[in-house]
């Protein structure tokens, strides 16, 4: 083994060690900073939209950018995902109460 691969395979261990339980990408198969990047199953949230959590973890720093929550094309902090989320039940809430009109 050259120390190249082995410095290869550490990285491929520290990118593992720090994946999150929600990833599911197989590490090791892409080189450099595409290896880095966790990512969630994706979740259907409307007709050709897709939510995912995402994160990337420098092996050789450990610095974390994320997680975030990608939406179609755009990206929210976790904090930004839970406000969006409220004010979706919020909205429907509203919708759904005794003064409605119209089916759901």
């Amino acid at each position: 083994m050259t120390n190249l691969q082995q410095v290869d395979e550490a990285a491929v261990t520290a990118v593992r060690r720090a994946c999150p339980d929600w990833c599911n990408v197989r590490h090791g198969i892409s080189d450099g900073e595409e290896d880095w990047v966790h990512v969630s199953e994706p979740l259907a949230v409307a007709d050709d939209v897709e939510a995912r959590l995402c994160m990337s973890v420098d092996p050789n720093t450990e610095a974390e950018d994320g997680p975030y929550v990608v939406v179609g094309s755009r990206e929210y902090s976790l904090t930004e995902a839970e406000r969006l989320g409220a004010s979706l039940i919020e909205l429907a809430g509203r919708g759904a109460g005794p003064n409605h009109r119209g089916a759901a």
